[in-house]
């Protein structure tokens, strides 16, 4: 198989007027036009070319010749080593190169100017920390060689007199169009310039380390997308629209106080240095996806017209929910239906005009929703068709100054422009290269409106909200380029967000805490919610109910007979579905107050130790201290209450 994308590439090269056996075309610039390109994927994962052609067809060479030592191809010889060695190394390669493209500004390179250039206040080791936030001395001297090889990369990418790059104020602005879409048929020069130092990378790594590294990151984030996909579901239930709002209401202001309790993740250092550099700038990609879809998703969400449409009666239309086929046929049939819900203020004949001028850029807006969906994708109903008119009808409207009128997409080495929003849709309807941010304010404009005629618009409000500290929370999960300390933030934070498709936890408490009061004359202060995420009808919960106030009443009389502090905290231990779970939980007795703290699976002391040494050692210390087999426990006479 290597054989025959061997053939392949050298055929592409010959293409283009390359020599496919001398080296020295990979400083030509035709190949500077295709090098990113994805040629397959395997169980490594995406091979570019240039990554290939460095590792199958000139192993040992690169575009200047022989491998230099700190080079990504390299591996240390165990052969000591000094900082000199790689400024010697770096100016005598530039040195060559300026000679050989006939520049002369070697004096401009000597050996201060580059040390400078690496380890100075402004070097590219200090960018590193405060752009990036990775550290190279967090990794000690046993990675000074791969410490070494990154700055060399670096240095060339932004300090090589021919080949300036700023990648690291690059990475550190986060945007779009840091993502490479080449694969998808566009074009993005940031996102080549990601691509390129991800290859450069690889070349030090093990071939299989970057497909994990994708599959690890690609498996923090599918959970979360999930997690929206189960709080949406609130809004198919059969309960009244205020239990709905509360409901969502309840889960972004959890959201939002854990943002606020949570330090910073600790590492544990489970890669080497260049492993740890892939992932972070795996990570910055994602961050600046997830950062830009919601700078374009507020754009719209914050915009007055926005808050114009909420509290608005939904209007109501003759038309059937149905799959239309001919969306121009259908517009014609039903003209004077749609013209009226869409441009209900202008006269028939401009109604008709306007209409008939602007369906035919319906289709594509389903097909750019359907592209940015990762829910099931929508289909061609009345509801979408007239949303749609609705939208371009508003913008065709609007004036200079006007929220929503234009936008200005910042990015590294951005034209600083604004553009249009209608301008940005004709580019739509004629296929043309949009950048995708503005694509995103469409996708906005029209699921608000979609909403808004459901009359759900303040819930797709809060679930915007709710999907934006989501991001947030993500975002802190990549903090730090460790994958075990990412997966057991990712594991944490995930089992924190209690959620319920079949019933609003919210009701649900409150029917168990009007129980429990009814019951014991105790008040509820429930500070977890995880209890309430598995109860799926009323039987189940009332059984549940009855089996925690039996064990409050064992409680109260063990309190009663042994006189401790307000302070202690009790487990009972429950299993349910087949699952051993433990209930943490303590009593006031004399303000007659029950406080439930935490409702969690059993968990090894391996595991405890583990959350612990990753930064969440403050959000289980009770329930660690408590139920640990090793620590020593308080238990009342009937051995079930344990203190």
């Amino acid at each position: 198989m290597i054989d025959f994308y061997k053939e392949q590439v050298k055929s592409q090269l010959r293409e283009l007027g390359l020599d496919p056996n001398n080296v020295s075309f990979r400083k030509h610039p035709k190949y500077a036009e295709i090098k990113n390109n994805i040629i397959f994927s395997s169980r490594t994962g995406t091979v570019t070319m240039d990554y290939f052609i460095r590792t199958e067809l000139f192993p040992r060479e690169s575009n200047e010749g022989r491998v230099g030592r700190f080079d990504p191809e390299s591996r240390w010889n165990y052969l000591s080593f000094e900082a000199n060695d790689l400024i010697v190394e770096i100016r005598e390669e530039i040195a060559a190169e300026l000679i050989e493209n006939g520049i002369d500004e070697e004096k401009k390179y000597d050996d201060a100017n580059i040390k400078n250039k690496l380890f100075g206040t402004s070097g590219l080791r200090n960018n590193l920390r405060e752009r990036l936030n990775f550290d190279t001395f967090s990794y000690g001297p046993g990675h000074k060689f791969e410490e070494f090889q990154l700055l060399k990369l670096l240095y060339r990418f932004e300090k090589h007199p021919l080949t300036k790059v700023n990648i690291t104020k690059l990475l550190s602005t986060l945007s779009l169009e840091n993502v490479d879409k080449t694969i998808l048929g566009a074009k993005s020069v940031n996102g080549q310039a990601v691509t390129e130092l991800l290859t450069e990378v690889h070349l030090a790594l093990v071939p299989s380390f970057p497909k994990m590294a994708k599959e690890v990151l690609v498996a923090l984030i599918l959970p979360w997308q999930e997690k929206l996909r189960e709080i949406l579901s609130v809004l198919n239930l059969d309960i009244p629209k205020e239990i709905r709002i509360a409901e969502l209401q309840r889960i972004l202001d959890h959201a939002t106080q854990l943002i606020n309790k949570l330090g910073e993740p600790q590492p544990v250092f489970s890669h080497s240095l260049m492993e740890s550099f892939y992932i972070r700038v795996l990570q910055l990609t994602q961050i600046a996806r997830t950062h830009d879809i919601g700078r374009m998703t507020r754009f719209i969400s914050n915009s007055e017209h926005t808050l114009k449409l909420i509290g608005l009666d939904p209007p109501s239309t003759p038309l059937e929910p149905a799959i239309i086929d001919d969306v121009e046929a259908y517009v014609q049939e039903h003209m004077d239906v749609i013209a009226s819900l869409v441009l209900s203020e202008r006269s028939k004949t401009d109604q008709r005009k306007f209409i008939s001028q602007n369906v035919a850029v319906v289709p594509e807006l389903l097909v750019l929703l359907n592209s940015q969906r990762i829910h099931k994708n929508l289909a061609m109903t009345p509801l979408f068709l007239i949303s749609c008119l609705q939208e371009i009808a508003l913008s065709d409207s609007l004036q200079k100054g006007d929220d929503e009128y234009d936008f200005k997409n910042d990015y590294h080495l951005t034209n600083g422009k604004s553009q249009r929003l209608t301008t940005v849709l004709k580019s739509i309807f004629n296929q043309s290269n949009v950048e995708e941010a503005l694509q995103l304010a469409w996708v906005g404009k029209i699921d608000r409106r979609m909403y808004a005629n459901l009359g759900l618009l303040e819930e797709h409000l809060l679930m915007l909200d709710i999907g934006f500290t989501f991001d947030q929370l993500v975002e802190k999960v990549m903090q730090t380029p460790d994958v075990q300390t990412m997966q057991t933030w990712n594991t944490f934070l995930l089992s924190e967000m209690s959620t319920n498709r079949e019933l609003p936890i919210i009701e649900v408490t409150r029917i168990f805490a009007s129980t429990i009061e009814e019951a014991l004359g105790y008040t509820c202060d429930i500070r977890s919610m995880h209890l309430f995420s598995i109860i799926t009808d009323s039987g189940l919960l009332e059984g549940i109910t009855t089996s925690i106030i039996s064990n409050i009443q064992k409680a109260i009389l063990f309190l009663q007979e042994t006189p401790i502090g307000p302070d202690r905290k009790f487990s009972f231990s429950m299993k349910l579905f087949g699952v051993q779970y433990n209930l943490l939980y303590s009593i006031d007795h004399v303000s007659k107050i029950f406080i439930l703290w935490s409702f969690s699976t059993a968990k090894s002391t391996e595991m405890y130790e583990l959350w612990t040494s990753v930064g969440l050692g403050t959000f289980i210390a009770d329930e660690r201290d408590l139920l640990l087999p090793k620590l020593r426990r308080v238990k009342s006479p009937n051995n079930k209450v344990k203190g």
